[in-house]
């Protein structure tokens, strides 16, 4: 039956997704390039290839059904997960490509830690995300955003993706906060994490570089000096 509907399943000519560890700015990117007029993207995540070993590929058909009733030919996902799935997305649609975002590790795990509780966790999954996503852009059709280059000029770094995505760079997309949007799925916009988000991706850019130094404890800072932190730091050109 997968098979079947993956074959019958109307696929978009573009299909972009963001991926990569969370908290490394994926939200306010996927908000920023929905603003674009040639591009339908959800408003949410929807893990449509997150299957984690469970056949789940109704959601994917579902989620490409959509796209299709778009009527756009460019389709933009954000679910940080799928950089684990990367494969699994080009079984479905081979032209897939990949916008793999990154940031200061030390930032992403003080962020991480503070809205799950855990620094520890936190520095793993950010080790282990860290490294599907240069998997992913050593295998696969992908570019590499910075959240500190974006922030540096939010314009240069908009306009080398829209050149990656196939689309002329329009400067009213850094306006996307002047249209506010309800963020995440229906059922989960009034929890507290859901309520956070919504108001983080329809306010204006804001710098949030160095935010660790007050928030990461010394000894989970100490461990990006070294082994394959240290590696993965340097790769994404934070040595």
């Amino acid at each position: 039956m997968q098979r079947v509907v993956r074959r019958l399943v109307p696929k978009p000519k573009s299909s972009v997704f963001i991926c990569g560890c969370g908290h490394t700015g994926s939200s306010l990117l996927a908000r920023i390039l929905a603003a674009h007029p040639s591009v339908f993207s959800f408003p949410y995540e929807t893990g449509a290839f997150d299957w984690n070993g469970r056949s789940k590929w109704y959601r994917a058909a579902s989620a490409l059904a959509q796209v299709a009733l778009s009527g756009r030919d460019i389709w933009v996902e954000k679910s940080p997960s799928h950089i684990h799935h990367t494969d699994k997305i080009r079984t479905w649609l081979p032209n897939a490509q990949f916008i793999v975002t990154t940031r200061d590790g030390r930032d992403v795990v003080a962020s991480l830690g503070k809205r799950y509780g855990d620094f520890e966790v936190s520095f793993k999954r950010w080790l282990r995300d860290s490294k599907a996503s240069r998997l992913c852009l050593e295998e696969q059709p992908s570019v590499l955003w910075r959240y500190e280059d974006f922030i540096d000029d939010p314009s240069d770094s908009l306009a080398a993706l829209c050149g990656f995505i196939g689309v002329p760079f329009e400067p009213d997309m850094l306006d996307y906060h002047n249209k506010p949007v309800t963020w995440g799925r229906s059922r989960r916009t009034q929890d507290a994490h859901a309520l956070k988000r919504r108001a983080q991706v329809n306010e204006p850019i804001r710098d949030f570089r160095g935010a660790w130094k007050e928030t990461l404890p010394a000894e989970v800072e100490r461990q990006f000096h070294a082994g394959e932190a240290k590696e993965l730091m340097a790769y994404f050109g934070y040595a």
